[in-house]
């Protein structure tokens, strides 16, 4: 059933809401979209319209009155969490089927933007650190190529860390991450002679590919979403530059430790 309050501008708060949580945890665009007109209309809002781009989310209704609600609130990216898309997509479904009021919703929604990571950044290192381990050995590695991929994307990994508390983040990050990931089996190699480099430095770089906005930006393509399908792999695309380059920057620095010009 539509759920009603005195004051129809209070329905903006938890329709942003959901679309800013889904947005900043790795969500679609169609679903940022789907989730907010599911909303606004089990609350008995009518023209509700909404419009989602991964910097932004903007959204209308009609009130009562006549006059149009509108509003557009910034989306900062913060980090891949599809368990909590999942729990903002579950919030929309029960509020539409009428199995919790809106007040409900709206606690629901602000404990799920309140919550802290499900893993911690320990957690994130160790799953960091074997994943890239692994693929080494997928990519013909032995057991000395799995831990020196290992200690370089763990190390990779506390390098942005460090980057980040010094508020430098985004491509910054990745560009040092992939000189870290790529330099160290390098160096390492020069002076033991010990481990396929080529193997080492694939699976110590794959953490940092930009596999998730590549999807996105294909599945917002191929839906039509012009806008964020562009944005997404340019973002990819960048993302991967910055890879390249980093890796460039590490055989470069690694001529010159040898002695050699660079390249």
């Amino acid at each position: 059933m539509p759920h009603t309050i005195r004051d129809e501008s209070c329905y903006m708060a938890p329709l942003q809401l959901a679309g800013r949580l889904i947005m900043e945890n790795g969500g679609e665009t169609y679903r940022v979209e789907e989730t907010i007109t599911r909303m606004g209309q089990a609350l008995g809002l009518e023209g509700v319209e909404s419009f989602a781009v991964p910097s932004g989310v903007f959204v209308t209704y009609r009130r009562s009155d006549g006059a149009y609600e509108t509003a557009v609130i910034r989306v900062r990216k913060a980090s891949t969490n599809l368990a909590r898309v999942d729990e903002v997509n579950d919030v929309s479904r029960r509020l539409e089927a009428g199995e919790v009021t809106f007040e409900e919703a709206c606690a629901l929604l602000q404990a799920i933007a309140d919550a802290p990571p499900p893993n911690s950044k320990l957690m994130v290192m160790l799953a960091t650190t074997v994943s890239s381990g692994g693929f080494t050995v997928m990519f013909g590695g032995g057991v000395i190529e799995f831990a020196v991929a290992a200690f370089s994307a763990l190390a990779a990994q506390l390098l942005t860390v460090l980057m980040q508390r010094r508020r430098l983040q985004g491509l910054v990050t990745v560009l040092a991450g992939a000189v870290t990931s790529a330099f160290l089996p390098m160096l390492f190699n020069y002076l033991t002679g010990l481990c396929v480099v080529d193997a080492t430095v694939a699976g110590a770089l794959m953490p940092l590919l930009p596999g998730l906005a590549m999807t996105i930006a294909v599945q917002d393509t191929l839906r039509g979403d012009m806008v964020s399908g562009i944005s997404h792999g340019f973002s990819a695309a960048l993302t991967a530059v910055m890879v390249a380059g980093g890796a460039l920057l590490a055989a470069s620095l690694m001529s010159i430790v040898r002695g050699g010009a660079a390249l």
